[in-house]
């Protein structure tokens, strides 16, 4: 995290043309090189020696030792100095250059303003209700969600969305199977929620939880009989069985999370485990243990009071978001525990998390966004990493809620990870944008370019502490130590 942090750095983007004169610049060789102090033995450098021509075997192995050891000095490609790089800034006589935003975006974390990375501001623009899926499901709750052109599309707490072919998998019947349905209405598929396709009995119970891939190659589902299977869809009628995942021990699976990008499957029973499986060898990784582990080694009915709420994987790092109960943690690729936000016995029932998901953060951007967690009141609260202390940092509360009850689907969208798509309870689904630079009014931008100067900035809590309830105000204090 340091070294990236110091390659992305400003001193390194101006000096960095002076390592390429060293290493693949004129002062590679001859009197600069001299003056540089940057001399290698001879061999190391290209075309010195022929090792083919030695006739004398010590020395030809003497020769080829030294390479083996220290190396080769890269090819010369540029017998002049090197170019400074350009770096861009948004600040120019103290007011902000706009025309440099698009140099800046893509260094710019989730949810933060492009130019002004100290501050995540993101607002509601788009509410609608969802209706695909919905027909003979009791409960209106959504439970997955995307962008169709622009257009928020919502599905039923018993449905997955299969991204690129947009279609949903529906599950939970009594025929322990899934069917696929039509998303939305094109050239092709004029009927919404037109079935297209049924497969029975894919488990021996009912099935809990499903996710597909989002090449949509891939479809894991879980059942009420702890069992996990990972199936293969070629885009058309079949879905193939590839293994079945055992290791919940009991507990009915109740979610699933899957990268191709890293080969990872994670899934969370209602005991509170959270195992992480090889989607390329099909075979188990390693066990997620708990913060509250040792607790409920010690009792076993602690176990089922920590069902697992939501799992979610980073694309960019593999770390994976857990929600067990209501402790939020991040592990990374290798199960260690970065991070973790516990309510101990005064948290209560009051504003409890009850959907997280992650995004696709590097660790390296220390300012980003990690995590975003929906809550029962509706709140939405989202979250950095502070790495030195092991511990989540609240980054922003959204202050103008669409939403006021229980949110129970979240997904980040946007090229840049700038969009937020919200689905509660009662069957309302939202989108939330990062409000660009540009559209800030000029007190505004005059606090920002104030804070750009300075690098100080005013706390997300205090800033939004009229804009949100009573519950999570508590819970904030208690959760920060700030009460």
């Amino acid at each position: 995290m340091l070294n990236r942090q110091a390659l992305e750095s400003e001193h390194v983007s101006k000096n960095l043309n002076h390592w390429i004169d060293l290493v693949f610049g004129y002062k590679q060789r001859g009197r600069e090189a001299i003056a540089a102090l940057n001399v290698f033995p001879f061999y190391s450098y290209e075309g010195n020696i022929d090792i083919d021509s030695f006739d004398d075997e010590v020395l030809r192995e003497s020769a080829i030792q030294s390479a083996q050891n220290f190396g080769q000095t890269p090819k010369c490609i540029e017998r002049k100095p090197f170019a400074q790089r350009t770096v861009v800034q948004i600040l120019r006589d103290k007011n902000v250059d706009f025309g440099a935003l698009t140099h800046l975006a893509t260094l710019t974390p989730p949810f933060c303003i492009v130019g002004a990375p100290q501050r995540v501001y993101i607002r509601p623009t788009m509410t609608d209700t969802c209706k695909v899926g919905m027909s003979g499901q009791s409960d209106p709750s959504v439970g997955d969600l995307c962008l169709v052109k622009g257009q928020l599309l919502g599905v039923g707490r018993t449905c997955a969305l299969l991204l690129p072919q947009n279609k949903y998998y529906r599950f939970g019947g009594p025929n322990n199977g899934v069917s696929v349905h039509v998303a939305t209405t094109s050239a092709r598929h004029r009927e919404l929620n037109k079935m297209l396709s049924i497969h029975d009995c894919m488990h021996r119970a009912p099935i809990s939880a499903a996710k597909a891939s989002l090449n949509g190659l891939w479809l894991v589902t879980g059942s009420v009989d702890s069992t996990v299977r990972v199936w293969r869809y070629d885009g058309h009628n079949n879905i193939d069985l590839r293994a079945t995942l055992c290791g919940h021990e009991g507990g009915h699976i109740t979610c699933i999370d899957v990268s191709t990008v890293f080969g990872t499957i994670v899934t969370g029973c209602s005991h509170g485990s959270v195992i992480l499986w090889d989607l390329r060898t099909l075979t188990f990784m390693r066990k997620l243990r708990q913060p509250f582990k040792e607790e409920s080694d010690k009792s076993p009915q602690a176990v089922s009071m920590h069902p697992v709420v939501s799992v979610s994987i980073n694309h960019k790092n593999g770390n994976v978001v857990t929600l067990v109960g209501s402790t939020l943690s991040i592990f990374d690729i290798n199960a260690k525990l970065l991070a973790s936000l516990s309510p101990g016995s005064e948290y209560g029932t009051h504003n409890r998390p009850t959907c997280a998901v992650s995004t696709d953060c590097p660790e390296w951007m220390e300012q980003g966004v990690a995590a975003v967690t929906g809550h029962i009141t509706g709140d939405i609260l989202m979250w950095g990493i502070d790495m030195d202390n092991k511990r989540w940092k609240l980054r922003h509360i959204l202050a103008d809620k669409p939403h006021s009850v229980a949110i129970t689907a979240l997904r980040v969208a946007g090229d840049r990870q700038d969009c937020l798509l919200i689905g509660d309870k009662s069957g309302r689904i939202s989108v939330c944008k990062t409000l660009p630079l540009e559209h800030l009014n000029q007190q505004e931008l005059a606090v920002v370019a104030e804070e750009l100067r300075t690098g100080v900035k005013e706390s997300a809590s205090h800033l939004d502490k009229k804009s949100i309830s009573t519950e999570t105000h508590n819970w904030i204090g208690y959760m920060t130590g700030n009460d």
